[in-house]
């Protein structure tokens, strides 16, 4: 207190002492001229720190400039380093006083109608460092941490865009957390799109949007992409949406309805499309030849005996192709060479059918027969029967033209050409005997049910036009959606991909060759898991042995696959070790969410923790070419789309 004499009584030991105390605090330093255009600043690390992860303050003015995926630069004013990093967690609005867990913040929050004060406060968030930036402006692997209270810069959408990686001519939506920028990709980036593609969701999730807007966009790019529809789904893709919401969301992503241009149908032959009228529509069937005998075996689910059997029957109709002068033809040298170059594990064998080897267990059944054994002992008893059915020695009925003539033919009936000389046919068997009625009963079953299905070496309904599916630009949608068999779904899916895989080598070793590009193919394979699930693959390991032949030679022939399911559960992880690029919309399922999590290593937890929140149209992107997966607003969907229950 002041007296009159100029005195001062001196400061109560209580308010010396709470002087002392503030004169004790540390100072605070003037904030440079660059600090002011800062969104935050880097916390102190704590017992909970991790690696890569540095936790960001802010005001609540500046909290509102940043969102989850924005991009900021780090400024580490004590080492002089730069860093790039990217919000995986919040932001977070937490009060400045007290704790948000505080009995006083949750009072003074819960009673807002009756008590008008607040706390002020701050934000929060959790920065991943994406990498140190160099002096030469490049991103190398961080050696070291931003140190505290460094300052956080928000990077511009421009910016942002080239570090994350988003350049090409194909979108396929908007990233979250921006308002300009889109997820974009380069089609022509052999990189990219042939390193193959999960998209995964479940049912509602938006997968089929997606498809749809993949098949529209890679067709603008001049990419050749054949779809395989379980349902139908995408056979009207022509024409442009006429579905409400999507409509309304075209519009506001300033895009119109429109259909893709060239579309082609293909159904197999005596079954429907779900778009009958439409104007390129090709029905085809399959070659019996093309199929490996293998394979085969799998998809019949033949068992030991019965696969024994089978290629037995098998390597006696190949000799008899060559006794019927059907393949290889006489003096071809063509042929001669196609029949060394055959590899029985990926192909069947030339100019083989079905018909001529269900002939051939005829002939097995009817040797087997009282009356084929009776006919066996008297061909025993005759020498020249011996003489005829021996491989070395002339054959007194063989005609001029080298065929072989039965004037009275005897055992059972054949439908195919083999039918012109049945002796000879029944010399091939007796020279190669088998037991067993049991078994050949049983594998003539199975092979008569491939038959009633009326697909194999139809002469109306040619095979699938490989070469024309390939054309720049143009879309064909394999129509299964009338087949009701998995297991025939599988025969076509994988005829027409060993027939796309050799075209496409064929057409890049030309292209290679005239120093010319070759087309970009994609092919989109929905419901992936009725094809390639983990108990199919165990028991077909031969056909995921085709499809794994085709994915890894496929990348560097510009030809990527697209695995499409609602059921990546029943994805064996030698599937998903084909993809490298994913798009993943919602899933519920925490024990999928946690498998998928172990196998695809490149999102990080952050991201997985969204998953099951996500809403439709949202999605996970992991593609090769961005900086880090990010989750996109997937466009919607421009072309039509029969909805399925």
């Amino acid at each position: 207190m002041a007296h009159p004499n100029g005195s001062l009584d001196p400061l109560p030991a209580e308010a010396l002492k709470a002087l002392t105390e503030i004169e004790a605090r540390p100072k605070l330093m003037l904030v440079d001229p660059e600090s002011k255009d800062a969104v935050g600043f880097t916390h102190f690390d704590s017992a909970g720190s991790h690696d890569n992860l540095v936790t960001v303050l802010m005001t609540r003015e500046d909290l509102l400039q940043l969102a989850s995926q924005t991009l900021v630069r780090i400024k580490s004013r004590e080492d002089k380093r730069s860093y790039l990093g990217v919000i995986v967690r919040g932001p977070f609005a937490e009060p400045d006083a007290v704790s948000a867990s505080s009995t006083m913040a949750i009072g003074v929050v819960s009673q807002g109608k009756k008590i008008a004060f607040t706390f002020d406060y701050h934000g929060r968030a959790e920065v991943e460092i994406l990498g140190e930036e160099t002096a030469g402006g490049k991103l190398v692997p961080p050696g070291r941490r931003p140190r505290p209270k460094s300052p956080v810069f928000l990077l511009g959408e421009k910016e942002s865009a080239a570090v994350l990686g988003m350049a090409g001519d194909l979108c396929l939506g908007m990233v979250s957390g921006y308002d300009q920028m889109e997820a974009r990709l380069n089609p022509r980036d052999k990189s990219i799109l042939p390193r193959h593609t999960g998209i995964i969701g479940t049912t509602g999730g938006g997968k089929s949007t997606t498809v749809a807007t993949l098949i529209h966009r890679a067709q603008a790019a001049g990419i050749a992409t054949i779809v395989f529809d379980v349902e139908g789904e995408y056979t009207h893709v022509d024409e442009p949406t006429d579905h409400a919401a999507m409509l309304e969301a075209l519009e506001r992503r300033g895009q119109k309805a429109e259909g893709v241009k060239e579309l082609h149908i293909h159904h197999l032959t005596g079954r429907d499309s779900r778009n009958p009228d439409h104007d390129n529509l090709h029905g085809f069937s399959l070659n019996f030849s093309s199929l490996s005998p293998y394979a085969i075996a799998e998809i019949l689910n033949l068992s030991e005996a019965q696969q024994e059997r089978f290629h037995k029957a098998y390597d006696v109709t190949k000799l008899l192709l060559e006794d019927f002068e059907i393949f290889p033809r006489p003096r071809s040298e063509e042929d001669r060479q196609r029949m060394l170059d055959v590899d029985e594990l990926t192909t069947g064998y030339p100019q083989m059918t079905l018909q001529h080897l269900l002939d051939v267990v005829s002939a097995y059944l009817y040797s087997l027969s009282d009356e084929g054994k009776g006919e066996g002992r008297s061909r025993s008893r005759s020498p020249s029967k011996r003489k005829g059915a021996s491989e070395e020695s002339s054959d007194p009925d063989e005609g001029s033209d080298g065929v072989f003539e039965d004037p009275t033919p005897r055992g059972p009936r054949m439908l195919s050409e083999f039918g012109r000389n049945v002796g000879r046919v029944m010399a091939r068997v007796h020279a190669q005997s088998s037991k067993n009625e049991i078994s050949w009963k049983a594998l003539a079953g199975k092979l008569h049910q491939l038959r009633r299905l009326k697909i194999f070496d139809v002469a109306t309904a040619p095979g699938v036009d490989h070469d024309s599916m390939l054309t720049p630009g143009r879309v064909s949608v394999i129509d299964l959606s009338d087949t009701d068999s998995p297991q025939l779904n599988n025969l076509v899916i994988a005829d027409i991909l060993r027939g796309l895989q050799e075209t496409q080598e064929a057409r890049y070793q030309r292209a290679s060759a005239g120093g010319k590009p070759v087309t970009p193919v994609l092919i989109i394979l929905e419901e992936a898991h009725e094809f390639l699930s983990a108990s199919r693959i165990s028991q077909m390991p031969v056909l995921f042995e085709q499809v794994a032949r085709i994915a890894k030679r496929g990348r560097k022939r510009w030809l990527g696959l697209v695995f499409v399911t609602q059921l990546p559960q029943h994805l064996p992880n030698e599937v998903l070790g084909l993809l490298n690029n994913f798009i993943i919309h919602k899933i519920t399922d925490s024990s999928v969410i946690s498998r998928m999590q172990r196998t695809v290593g490149s999102i990080d937890a952050g991201l997985w923790e969204r998953v099951s929140q996500l809403a439709p149209g949202q999605a996970i992107v992991s593609f090769s070419n961005f900086t880090r997966p990010l989750m996109v607003a997937v466009d919607p969907a421009p072309v039509k789309r029969q909805l399925v229950d």
